[in-house]
């Protein structure tokens, strides 16, 4: 058996995945990604990106690529809820975004799984990662001096060897490796078993001018009670998401009770089983295998950040395995990843679940479900209880969990604030690595004077416009902003340069 090595192994062609790698090769280190099918989705599944996604794609130059391969028609979702397509329509809800312009200048997206992990798959290559389909984790062994994993080509049915400094974990809810790796789970767990029937059908479903419109459905008809529906980016295919069905011709007469037409003609494409669940791994990182996406994280998808999530768990977790990989940081840094992400993702799972039981299950609302929270503050508003950052002694001593982001604090922990710089703003500075905002000369050469010494690049642009109140500090100090756009220290005026140095040795862990 044969072996080769790399940086960092990635088991999972999907969301997370392939984000990890995409950020991974924008911070100069390749990946091996393995994917036990034979391609990238072909269903729809997760769709739309928050701002804070485009963002992060727009760093990694997919901006452009991603609206152009959103379907036509207005970034919104029409949700119907239902007895089926065509049939007694209870309520309805646009789902227009929110108008999120004063925290982000970047736009929503509105792109499927089915078109995004393709547009991944093929930057992340050109950014260096191996990207190998077809190709299965038989083990692994987490040792003192690194992953040894045996991959099967499947093929081929070829087995090797492959050593790596470290594993991520991106192969879903049924996956293997968070369990391998000896780390739980906790929360609601299953609410229900799901198939999800990909078809072709000559319905006619008036989007309005919506690009993409679903239906929720409340039927007693329906394998357990309920369902979905939703139209593709391509025109007469759809997925119609309920229990659990039996052979060919049962999902045939379930889609039709879906579609509310007896005799509807309809070419069954494939069906996938999933499940509905709540649940979050206990940890998020265990020794050298760390987890994104689904393996960290299983929610229900009424709100469509799922996906939103997976792809930022990359953006945020590849930056610090690039730093440890390239001798910039110490192992330490790598604890932050379930320190800021794991309390992100369970409160994010519950308000998840409470959207599901407003839109599809009324009859599981009790006093368990979370009060919903208001989508900007959810969304830019998350305060790190702890992490990769310097905290305050004059941080406040609660536990929320969120704060207003049109109120930025700028304390460490928190988002960096979007702020209008001209044509651009100061969320368009990040992406790369560690920005340093200042419009004092003393703090400029602390910046120069710790780069030089821990070989960690720190970029200093020059800033017009009013940054420094939306930060939190007077127009002498500073604010050191991570690779990820999360505000690692601040000095609020004048003060010693070395304290940015001492900040850069307190998040990377040197």
């Amino acid at each position: 058996m044969h072996t080769r090595s790399t940086p960092v192994l990635i088991v999972g062609a999907g969301l997370g995945g392939l984000s990890t790698a995409l950020f991974l090769g924008l911070h100069g280190v390749p990946a091996l990604v393995v994917e036990r099918h034979p391609g990238t989705s072909l269903e729809p599944k997760a769709r739309g990106q928050m701002p804070a996604t485009m963002e992060a794609l727009r760093a990694a130059g997919l901006e452009r690529a991603f609206l152009d391969a959103a379907p036509p028609g207005r970034p919104e979702m029409t949700i119907v809820i239902a007895e089926s397509v065509t049939g007694r329509v209870f309520h309805s809800i646009t789902e227009t975004m929110p108008d999120f312009e004063q925290y982000s200048p970047a736009p929503t997206g509105m792109v499927s799984q089915e078109r995004a992990e393709p547009l991944l798959a093929a930057r992340a290559a050109e950014l260096g990662a191996d990207i190998r389909f077809s190709t299965r984790l038989e083990s692994f062994t987490d040792g003192p001096d690194g992953i040894t994993a045996v991959l099967r080509d499947l093929a081929t049915g070829e087995a090797y060897e492959v050593e790596a400094a470290h594993l991520v974990g991106a192969d879903g809810h049924r996956g293997g490796i968070r369990e391998a790796a000896g780390i739980g789970f906790h929360g609601r767990g299953v609410i229900g078993e799901n198939t999800s029937l990909l078809f072709e059908a000559g319905l006619e479903v008036s989007l309005d001018g919506a690009a993409v419109q679903m239906h929720y459905l409340q039927n007693p008809a329906l394998p357990g009670g309920s369902g979905a529906f939703v139209s593709t980016d391509t025109p007469g295919r759809f997925v119609a998401a309920v229990g659990a069905t039996g052979d060919d011709e049962h999902a045939r007469e379930i889609v039709r009770l879906v579609a509310g037409l007896p005799e509807l003609e309809v070419n069954l494409l494939g069906a996938t089983t999933w499940s509905t669940a709540c649940r979050v791994a206990d940890r998020f990182s265990s020794g050298r295998v760390h987890l994104v996406g689904d393996a960290a994280h299983v929610m229900p998808p009424t709100g469509g950040q799922g996906g939103n999530t997976a792809l930022m768990d990359g953006h945020h977790l590849a930056w610090k395995l690039a730093a440890v990989v390239r001798g910039q940081a110490g192992p330490g840094l790598l604890d932050s990843h379930d320190a800021e992400r794991r309390p992100f993702a369970e409160c994010l799972v519950e308000q998840q679940y409470a959207n599901m039981v407003h839109r599809m299950s009324p009859d599981l609302a009790d006093d368990t479900v979370a009060e919903r929270i208001d989508p900007a503050r959810l969304l830019f508003g998350y305060r790190c209880p702890a992490g990769a950052f310097v905290p305050e002694a004059t941080a406040p001593s609660d536990d929320v969990l969120f704060e207003d982001p049109a109120i930025p604090s700028g304390r460490p922990g928190t988002r960096a604030p979007h702020v209008p710089l001209g044509d651009g703003s100061t969320r368009d500075l990040y992406g790369r690595g560690f920005v340093l905002l200042t419009d004092d000369p003393g703090w400029r050469a602390g910046a120069e004077r710790a780069a030089e010494r821990l070989g960690v690049p720190v970029a200093v642009p020059a800033l017009h416009g009013d940054w420094a109140a939306a930060h939190g500090v007077t127009p002498s100090g500073a604010v050191l902003v991570r690779p990820d756009g999360l505000i690692a220290w601040r000095g609020r005026a004048q003060g010693d340069p070395a304290e940015v140095e001492r900040a850069l040795r307190t998040v990377l862990d040197r």
